[in-house]
């Protein structure tokens, strides 16, 4: 069981937008538009790291995630997480969009992008056991996915507003494959030095091990945040203002 509440911008307007001028539209008669899109939708995730105040998005470099809680799971991760004042770093620097195909009849838009790092850094509790290994404690945490690949599998549907047609963003798949993923918690078990120093060893020569029993909630956390950015712009923005 997985529960994510986000400080992300609320849309209350329902007055249709303009791209904003430095936002790239692509033409569906360009024999590239698809490659044309990736490079407007890497520049359009670029340029929100600062936020757009026209839309009331806030900024996403970092991205502001307010609280993570994960339950217990069954398998040879079993933990009890919480993450509170999560800040999400990386996802705007030296990013690569590519391999972007759409599907006009299910309207089903895929794409894979490319991190050097992402890092997913807050406040963590943890109580539960790894390998049956127990662990446990409460402080400051790091994961970092580093050369991260990202596939991306948005399913949108038409809506009308005011003459309108728009694209809501019904479901947003990601699957992270990082290349290699590194692991800090602190004040494990009370701050004991030495089992905190052997857990954390031991935590980040499995990393990769212990990441593929973590990493279904975190995929879950990132696509709702990639929903309501997407909803964003494209529920408010006809169709039409995006392809031309």
């Amino acid at each position: 069981m997985m529960k994510a509440i986000f400080l992300l911008a609320v849309v209350v307007s329902t007055t249709a937008l303009d791209l904003p001028s430095n936002f790239k539209t692509c033409n569906n008669s360009d024999p590239k538009v698809l490659e044309c899109i990736a490079d407007s939708v890497k520049d359009a995730v670029v340029s929100l790291a600062k936020g757009l105040k026209s839309f009331k998005i806030l900024p996403i470099e970092p991205l502001a995630v307010d609280s993570l809680k994960i339950g217990e799971s069954q398998g040879s991760v079993s933990l009890k997480q919480e993450y509170r004042n999560v800040k999400i770093h990386g996802l705007t620097k030296d990013l690569k969009v590519y391999n972007y195909q759409i599907d006009w009849d299910t309207l089903i838009f895929t794409s894979e992008s490319f991190n050097n790092q992402v890092d997913f850094v807050a406040d963590y509790k943890l109580d539960g056991k790894i390998l049956l290994l127990p662990i446990r404690g409460e402080g400051k945490c790091n994961i970092s996915m580093h050369n991260l690949i990202t596939k991306h599998e948005t399913h949108y549907e038409k809506f009308q507003k005011d003459g309108e047609t728009y694209l809501r963003a019904k479901k947003y798949l990601v699957k992270f494959i990082p290349e290699h993923v590194s692991l800090h918690f602190g004040n494990l078990f009370n701050g004991d030095s030495i089992l905190g120093e052997q857990m954390h060893r031991f935590l980040n020569e499995n990393s990769d091990l212990i990441f593929k029993e973590l990493e279904a909630p975190y995929e879950e956390t990132f696509g709702l945040v990639f929903t309501k950015l997407a909803n964003d712009i494209f529920s408010r923005v006809p169709m039409n203002k995006i392809f031309k």
